[in-house]
């Protein structure tokens, strides 16, 4: 139903926008196909003339921004744990050469 808020209007854009889109995306926006204009072909546009379509008329892809973030999420804590856990081998390494050497020096004398 959001959807609706934001239909297209041939008429209301400015000729500009109507010019400088292509053919196909223009007869799916009169078919009704789309409510809105793809973010590819709007990427498409010059600066100057993405700056007179209103904000509301690109469509976004929100369920791909959803999955990105939970990519990053995941990323950065495999991230942490890859450096916790190289943080607790090092520890550990670090501890068993601390006890041989003890183990050691008191050995000798």
């Amino acid at each position: 139903m959001e959807n609706l808020l934001f239909q297209v209007n041939i008429e209301d854009l400015p000729p500009e926008v109507v010019d400088n889109l292509s053919d196909d995306v223009l007869q799916q926006l009169k078919d009704g196909v789309i409510d809105k204009i793809p973010e590819d072909a709007f990427e498409l546009l010059p600066a100057r003339i993405q700056d007179l379509v209103p904000a509301g008329l690109v469509e976004s892809n929100p369920k791909f921004a959803l999955i990105l973030a939970v990519i990053g999420v995941l990323a950065v804590a495999g991230l942490v744990f890859a450096i916790v856990k190289s943080t607790i081998k090092v520890a550990v390494f670090s501890g068993i050469v601390a006890f041989g050497a003890w183990y050691f020096f008191f050995q000798n004398q």
